[in-house]
């Protein structure tokens, strides 16, 4: 990301920002915008509301949660991610369960991403 014309402390903030992991990454997104959710459409339109302001920040969630649902992880390290970072209860708590579960929200972010163009 070009950033020349931001002044220092942003400049630094947002190159920060794109050095994280897609895991550190999709952890921010489920704290964010999931933790608190009573359900899937508050999510909805907690996303919808960024993308009215700017659609940078859930593109590069998106591409995050796509990276970690393809990249090989340790066992558990999805079921953890849902459970713990997201606080969200699973009826399928099993990584193949939060991988499910991340798909959704991969989905969803698309849908409010279309939208906003």
């Amino acid at each position: 990301m070009e950033t020349p014309r931001l002044p220092e402390p942003l400049r630094a903030r947002a190159e920060a920002l794109a050095a994280r992991s897609p895991l550190e990454t999709v952890r921010d997104f489920l704290r964010g915008h999931v933790t608190d959710a009573d359900d899937m459409e508050e999510i909805r339109s907690g996303l919808q509301q960024v993308a009215q302001v700017s659609t940078r920040g859930l593109d590069q969630e998106l591409a995050a949660v796509e990276s970690v649902l393809a990249e090989p992880l340790p066992d558990g390290t999805l079921a953890r991610l849902i459970g713990w970072d997201a606080n969200w209860v699973l009826d399928d708590p099993s990584d193949a369960g939060a991988a499910a579960f991340l798909r959704e929200l991969a989905d969803m972010i698309r849908e409010v991403l279309a939208a906003a163009r």
